[in-house]
């Protein structure tokens, strides 16, 4: 069935401004910078990349009326929707021309570790660099609690877990892109692509070696590295379990079990994914295996 609503916003422009709409929203709640990143991606997937542009750049004109009206949250350089677009439309474009979504989830990669690399190497110090913002960010709430941040524990942390975010959103962005063009119709549905979802050989010796380079620089270096693969691979797993699932003939709710321990135990369930995925790259879990008897 098709979306009404979207069926009347589907010129660029309309999109952009529903884009830029989500966007202004993602100014006090962040999560709505997905829908707003898939509406500026989905014009991209139906017709290419001039359409959307327009819709990139009647978005951004919305955000930045929203910024200079409302201001940022503490702590925020600049809207979220600003960091996604650049990427988000690319990755649309290489989804619409391959019709697959490997070259898509290299691109979303590439650009977490583009910027590891560039946090590591402006700042120097990725730790002090986010005691001072996560400060900043304290000092502009009321009540903020800046005397009492501590430099340990969570904040050697904070870098990777916002690199993962990042890539995150970029993922569900596109995908959230994808199945609102399958219900609007003329495509087939997401599932399929992203049961088929894998990455060439070459791509787990190359993440292997960046995160060993990673490691002789700096150990945060190593862990940040680290954090984009495991997500990268997490993804393939993903679609490894939907599709041995689909190759043996069983309801797709079986792969619920994953999306459980996702939510409650996501460390532990991205490393288990993500070593699925990478396992995949040799075993080809998803081959049809002959019947026995």
């Amino acid at each position: 069935m098709r979306l009404p609503v979207l069926s009347v916003t589907s010129h660029p422009g309309w999109m952009g401004l529903l884009a830029g709409l989500f966007g202004v929203l993602a100014l006090r709640l962040p999560l709505f910078a997905i829908p707003a990143a898939a509406l500026v991606a989905l014009p991209v997937l139906r017709a290419g990349l001039l359409p959307g542009g327009i819709a990139w750049l009647v978005g951004t004109a919305v955000v930045a009326g929203g910024w200079y009206g409302l201001g940022l949250p503490p702590g925020q350089i600049v809207p979220l929707v600003f960091l996604l677009w650049p990427v988000v439309v690319p990755m649309a474009e290489m989804l619409r021309r391959s019709g697959e979504l490997q070259l898509p989830l290299l691109m979303a990669g590439a650009a977490m570790l583009a910027g590891v690399l560039a946090m590591h190497g402006i700042t120097g110090d990725v730790v002090a660099f986010w005691q001072a913002w996560l400060r900043r960010a304290l000092e502009g709430m009321p009540g903020g609690a800046a005397g009492t941040l501590d430099v340990g524990g969570g904040l050697r942390l904070i870098n990777g877990f916002l690199t993962l975010l990042f890539g995150l959103g970029l993922l569900l962005s596109l995908l959230l892109a994808r199945w609102l063009q399958a219900r609007m119709g003329g495509r087939e549905r997401l599932s399929g692509e992203f049961r088929r979802l894998a990455l060439p050989r070459w791509v787990l010796p190359l993440a292997v070696a960046l995160v060993w380079a990673g490691g002789l620089w700096d150990a945060m270096l190593l862990a940040d590295i680290l954090m984009v693969g495991i997500l990268v691979y997490a993804f393939v797993g993903l679609a490894v379990i939907h599709g041995v699932i689909e190759v043996r003939g069983r309801p797709q709710g079986w792969a619920l079990p994953a999306y459980i321990l996702l939510a409650f135990f996501p460390p532990q369930a991205l490393a288990v994914l993500a070593l699925v995925g990478a396992v995949d790259t040799f075993a080809h879990f998803r081959v049809q295996q002959p019947r026995r008897g």
